[in-house]
């Protein structure tokens, strides 16, 4: 049976290289993506809207729908770029 081994007692210093970096700001990344999506989302919904308008009698319905979806996603991206 192999017995126990003592040893020193070492203390460490803390590795304060992870404290000199800068920090990622997490949030303003996220509100960077939100505003990239809702802008590429919006484009998408104004060449739907462009088609439908297009048309000789257009969805009325979906005109609607249209135009709260717009509301929603501008909202949207006006709140991620702090604008509201």
């Amino acid at each position: 049976m192999e017995r126990l081994k003592l040893v020193e007692k070492t203390e460490f210093e803390p590795d304060t290289s992870l404290d000199e970096e800068p920090k990622p700001h997490l949030l303003e990344d996220f509100k960077a993506v939100v505003r990239s999506l809702t802008g590429d989302a919006l484009k998408v919904m104004n060449r739907i809207a462009a088609k439908e308008m297009s048309k000789p009698e257009p969805n009325a319905e979906l005109v609607e729908e249209y135009y709260l979806l717009f509301h929603y996603l501008d909202y949207v991206k006006r709140f991620a770029s702090g604008k509201v």
